[in-house]
């Protein structure tokens, strides 16, 4: 893989995807259990650094993927600041947000960023072959599962990657940028088809490739491929629980 390549010398990348996805579940559970915004944000902190740092990701990845989730975010906490303050009653009219509101909107829509980050970071990091490696020969997954996960996670920057490619063809057919909301808006449709169809088409591909090779014709699978399950990895799992444990009493 692309990213293997270019950042293998990074901590999370030298990680087994086990070590990784116990840590992954910590955060979750974090993420889930802390209602204070302000523990939220040391939370997203820590991760924008583990990103960045432990996976490699470059800024302009980073602020490309945090424009992408905060227009789900916005409208999150907007929905979540009303409900809270419709649920007290509240007469201080419906322009007035009390801190109680904005309090519980600003954790709920951290706690969505975290959530976000967090696989962001676990998906560039993780060799979807090792993946299916590990999680069929450590956890005992039936191997069709964890394959349709592995998929997900090889399909997606490759379905992304058309969809910029397209983009740019589309601007540079124009020669210009698009003018309006609806030019915008065919553009817009012009990406989903053009990346719908190259998932259709990658899914009829893989599917034949995995038939002409007999996939899930036995109970059983054996791999070429080894992930050794190293102390780093052993480690990495025990500071996670004990810290996880730690944080969770405060």
């Amino acid at each position: 893989m692309e990213y293997s390549k270019e950042y293998g010398g990074r901590f999370l990348h030298r990680l087994d995807p086990l070590s990784k996805l116990v840590a992954l579940a910590c955060l979750a559970a974090l993420t889930m259990h802390w209602d204070d915004p302000r523990r939220q944000i040391v939370l997203l902190l820590t991760l924008i650094v583990a990103a960045k740092l432990g996976a490699g990701m470059s800024w302009h990845r980073l602020l490309r993927r945090f424009a992408w989730i905060l227009g789900f975010g916005l409208p999150l906490f907007v929905v979540t600041a009303l409900a809270v303050q419709l649920r007290e009653g509240s007469t201080e009219g419906p322009l007035l947000i009390s801190g109680v509101a904005l309090s519980d909107a600003a954790a709920v829509t951290l706690r969505m960023v975290s959530l976000f980050l967090s696989s962001l970071a676990y998906i560039e990091s993780t060799d979807p072959k090792d993946f299916v490696v590990i999680m069929t020969t450590r956890l005992k997954l039936p191997y069709r599962f964890v394959f349709g996960i592995s998929m997900a996670l090889t399909f997606l920057p490759l379905l992304a990657e058309e969809g910029r490619q397209a983009a740019a063809a589309r601007k540079l057919r124009m020669g210009r940028q698009p003018r309006g909301i609806q030019e915008r808006l065919e553009q817009r449709r012009g990406q989903l088809v053009t990346v719908f169809t190259g998932a259709i088409r990658r899914v009829e591909q893989t599917a034949g490739a995995m038939d002409a090779k007999g996939f899930g014709a036995y109970r059983e699978r054996t791999f070429l491929r080894e992930v050794p399950f190293k102390a780093i990895g052993i480690g990495t799992i025990m500071i996670s629980l004990i810290l996880t444990a730690g944080l969770w009493m405060l």
